[in-house]
C-alpha cells in the first residue's frame, strides 16, 4: 500500500454525484481523490490559478497595475490618448 500524507475523509454522497465528478476528473486526467481534494482547497482558500498555470510571484510583489497608476494607462507603443472634450 501507498504511503499516503493526509487524512480519510469518510462521506456518503449519491451516486449520480459521485459518477458526474469521476467524468469530470477523468477530462482533466486527475483521478477521483484528485478531483475532490482540488475542489475542497479551493472551498477552503479560495479559486486557483487556471489549469497549467503557474505562479512566479514572489510572496511580497506588489499587483502588476497598482491604483496609483495614472488613467488612462497605457501601453508606450499605443497610439497617444485623445479624450473626448477635445474635439474641433
Amino acid at each position: 500500500m501507498v504511503n499516503r500524507k493526509g487524512v480519510f475523509i469518510g462521506a456518503y454522497v449519491p451516486n449520480e454525484l459521485k459518477e458526474s465528478l469521476r467524468r469530470r476528473a477523468a477530462l482533466e486526467h486527475r483521478t477521483l481523490s484528485q478531483e475532490i481534494t482540488r475542489i475542497l482547497i479551493e472551498a477552503v482558500h479560495g479559486q486557483g490559478l487556471p489549469v497549467g498555470s503557474v505562479d512566479r510571484r514572489d510572496g511580497n510583489s506588489m499587483p502588476r497595475r497598482r491604483a496609483t497608476d495614472p488613467l488612462p494607462r497605457r501601453r508606450a507603443d499605443d497610439l497617444p490618448f485623445i479624450s473626448p472634450e477635445k474635439d474641433k
